[in-house]
């Protein structure tokens, strides 16, 4: 299957023929039997909106699905309905305002979550519909496989535009093992892969063939083909030695299995960008791992200076400070980041540990807590 880059393949018709039961919680069905209005107006509306669709008269439809969800507003498979009806016409916001009655009702639909989530972006309610993605996540999607994909696939759109381009990469990961990678994902993955938070329509007409070359780089690695991926890199690494991410893309490819050619390619992100913060924060770490903290902090010290606004940046320092026994400035370091970004679970369990190493019991057992609580739901969204 291909995306669209301006919206979503029409793919919620399949996922509507599930059952209510399965697609809708126990709210849905008592709702639809409550009495806040005459049974018999309901009823005769009801049918001919559900008649309406399977024929697919779809302006029809709408109109009785109105109709009907007006006679009895707790009809949670009526908002539905209607919601997905207009979805598919394009009429995002007036579907994003139904999918929200459908929430409201029934708080363990997956897939009106999911759709929500696809209206939300549509309206450029960005991180709302990040938000509403992960509910559908953790909720369910579904048995759909093609609906699952497109919403993996809006989800990497978002994350590449709020700029929380490793997480984009990971969700890359399920996109290309369910489907494999097409012209759109190729692009998608691109951008992602050289920290560009656009979407791909706003991509400038002389930038494609540098954002294909890197997409294909990308996806290789995704689909664990590390042949092809360097094949890729190099082609790459040939036509556009100078652009900016390439070469820490290249080092964040080679990480897992030459860490001195992944640090040379750092350092060569470097000699390009000597501000790159997260080429900075990944050297620091390296240098950690080869158990050279005093050249490590100095890395991380530089990250900060770079962008005191990275969260882990912060993290990173106040890890290797509390490791080097500096624990007060190192607590305040990761204080920072925990403001910054309060819903990274490794910030957490790095405060943890720092206050337990400076005796301060309670503040740790509240940061395991949170750690514990943020891990629980990035493995259910992770699902």
């Amino acid at each position: 299957m291909s995306f669209a880059s301006g919206g979503a393949p029409v793919l919620w018709r399949a996922a509507a023929a599930l059952s209510l039961a399965a697609l809708l919680g126990p709210a849905a069905a008592a709702g639809q039997r409550g009495p806040d209005t005459a049974p018999a107006a309901f009823d005769r509306v009801s049918e001919a909106a559900t008649k309406a669709r399977a024929e697919n008269r779809t302006e029809d439809a709408i109109g009785l699905y109105r109709q009907a969800v007006k006679l009895r507003p707790s009809w949670a498979e009526g908002w539905w309905f209607l919601g997905e009806l207009l979805y598919d016409r394009n009429s995002y916001p007036e579907a994003r305002d139904s999918l929200r009655r459908l929430i409201d009702l029934d708080r363990t639909a997956g897939p009106g979550f999911a759709l929500l989530g696809l209206c939300e972006f549509e309206t450029k309610e960005y991180a709302k519909a990040l938000s509403h993605i992960y509910q559908a996540r953790r909720l369910g999607l579904g048995d759909d496989p093609e609906v699952r994909r497109v919403v993996l696939f809006h989800e990497m759109l978002l994350l590449t535009r709020l700029q929380e381009y490793e997480s984009a990469m990971q969700v890359l990961v399920s996109v290309v093992k369910d489907g494999g990678a097409g012209p759109a994902v190729i692009e998608a993955a691109g951008i992602a892969g050289l920290r560009r938070p656009i979407f791909p329509e706003e991509l400038p007409p002389g930038d494609k063939d540098l954002i294909d070359r890197a997409g294909r780089a990308v996806c290789a690695m995704a689909g664990r083909d590390r042949e092809a991926a360097q094949a890729y890199f190099a082609q790459l690494l040939a036509a556009y030695p100078d652009a900016p991410n390439v070469h820490y893309l290249y080092g964040s490819f080679l990480s897992a299995a030459d860490k001195d050619g992944a640090l040379r390619e750092y350092r060569k992100e470097l000699e390009l960008n000597p501000e790159h913060t997260e080429a900075l924060a990944t050297i620091a770490l390296e240098y950690e791992a080869r158990g050279d903290l005093d050249t490590a902090i100095t890395y991380a010290r530089r990250a900060v200076e770079a962008d005191d606004r990275f969260f882990g940046a912060h993290a990173v320092l106040g890890k290797l400070l509390v490791n080097a026994g500096e624990v007060q400035p190192g607590i305040k370091e990761l204080e920072i980041a925990r403001q910054q970004a309060a819903d990274s679970p490794q910030v957490h369990f790095s405060l943890a540990t720092a206050y337990a190493i400076a005796g301060r019991k309670a503040e740790a057992a509240s940061e395991r807590a949170e750690f514990a609580r943020l891990k629980k739901l990035a493995d259910e969204i992770g699902q």
